[in-house]
């Protein structure tokens, strides 16, 4: 069987000495979904969990290897760093072969509760911040790349809503400027059914604009702001006039409330809501990583648990309200589960999203002119396959018959639970 190098705390081991125990608590509090990534974090690499897959030699049958299957799960910390290394190697080979801005885009400690339990209204969020780099771009006569990460939590696993987008220093030039946001705004209270001028990327002569500027993050923070307010309206509203309102959002039918506090958060944030603009960057892969590490990977690390006896659970986090300095936190294992679980999103929901040249329907036309422009992006090598871990770790080929040196064959699988049937047996307990 595969050797897993495991820590001595693992979030597989707390799970599967407490879930029952916290199910017979906080039933109701889990979804299906989120019981089903349980399950699998519980069971990935296990025989009678996820099963395994048998190799054996042609020329000798009883000589077999064995390799259990893994869950793939964001969630689980032993798949986790697959799954970073191939969206690091993926978004480096997506993305144009130019320097970049690390942009973070927060919400108001308002909107933390709302946001959290109203997943809907992530999508918002989104939008605002993506419309705010992009509306900025255009009207410098360019679409840039934008790749935005939503991450949920702090590293205290306190409800923390932030997006971290990565944003190319320029893109490709558009047939004219989009018209300045401020005057647009003007414009449309004289007719609220004015819109934008819409404006292309120049692809007969394509042209690369390089932006080397940094953003000027008091703008930024300000549009975002409005942006923001503009897009959860929205959202709201057509929520409340849909066949099936949410009951927590039915309050704000009544237009006296939606202005009351959304005015209420202008006054407050006269500067607008908070944002940060990194200075111009070069290495691309170590951003991705950083972003990746909290969107492809458990809220935390196994290496920041420090002590774990059953009822309890003791970890480190970096405490941003007194420089950074690293304190010891503990909580009941039972509550330690339940932030950990909530920061799991809901099925189909997804935290990395692509903009500008990047967006899903002109990113391949796209890419072909940024690589004739810019040139192709170096490789970055991605994670190993599970036969390239064990030669590397036990300093052999796993899958060669140690007698006549064979290449072994796919004999069998063994499959005690369908993922299928998990997925369904919680659809049913949980719905």
């Amino acid at each position: 069987m595969e050797t897993v190098q495991q820590d001595a705390i693992s979030l597989k081991q707390i799970f599967k000495d407490n879930w029952d125990k916290f199910l017979s608590k906080h039933y109701t509090l889990v979804t299906a979904y989120m019981a089903y990534n349980v399950w699998k974090i519980m069971n990935c690499r296990e025989p009678e969990g996820l099963g395994y897959i048998t190799y054996s030699c042609p020329d000798h049958p009883q000589e077999i290897c064995q390799i259990p299957k893994s869950c793939k799960s964001r969630f689980c910390s032993i798949c986790a760093k697959v799954q970073i290394d191939n969206w690091v190697a993926e978004m480096n080979s997506l993305f144009p072969n130019c320097s970049y801005f690390h942009v973070t885009f927060t919400v108001p400690s308002q909107f933390r509760i709302l946001l959290f339990e109203k997943r809907s209204l992530l999508n918002a969020v989104f939008s605002a911040c993506t419309e705010t780099l992009q509306s900025f771009c255009k009207e410098r006569g360019f679409l840039p790349a934008i790749t935005a990460v939503l991450h949920t939590f702090g590293s205290d696993l306190k409800r923390h809503v932030h997006i971290h987008c990565i944003v190319s220093a320029g893109g490709l030039k558009m047939t004219g400027n989009q018209e300045r946001y401020t005057r647009f705004k003007e414009r449309k209270i004289k007719n609220h059914k004015a819109k934008l001028k819409t404006f292309l990327v120049k692809t007969d002569k394509p042209e690369w604009v390089s932006f080397n500027k940094k953003f000027p993050y008091k703008m930024l923070q300000l549009r975002y702001q409005a942006l923001l307010i503009k897009h959860l309206k929205m959202h709201i509203q057509k929520n409340i006039k849909s066949d099936n309102p949410d009951q927590y959002l039915v309050v704000f039918s009544d237009p006296m409330v939606m202005k009351h506090f959304f005015d209420e958060l202008k006054n407050e944030y006269k500067n607008g809501f908070y944002v940060n603009v990194t200075e111009e960057r070069q290495d691309l892969k170590q951003t991705v990583s950083y972003v990746g590490r909290y969107a492809r990977r458990p809220p935390i690390s196994e290496l920041r648990i420090k002590k774990y006896t059953g009822d309890f659970v003791t970890f480190e986090f970096k405490d941003y309200y007194h420089n950074g300095s690293k304190v010891l936190h503990t909580l009941k294992t039972i509550e330690f589960i339940r932030k950990l679980i909530r920061h799991i999103p809901p099925h189909y929901f997804n935290v990395i999203r692509h903009y500008g040249i990047l967006a899903n329907r002109v990113k391949k036309a796209y890419q072909k002119l940024t690589e004739k422009l810019l040139g192709a992006a170096p490789d970055v090598e991605k994670a190993k396959t599970w036969k390239e871990r064990q030669e590397l770790f036990h300093g052999k080929d796993p899958l060669r018959c140690r007698i006549c040196n064979k290449i072994m064959k796919f004999s069998s699988a063994y499959s005690p639970n369908s993922l299928s049937s998990i997925k369904a047996k919680m659809d049913i307990d949980f719905s």
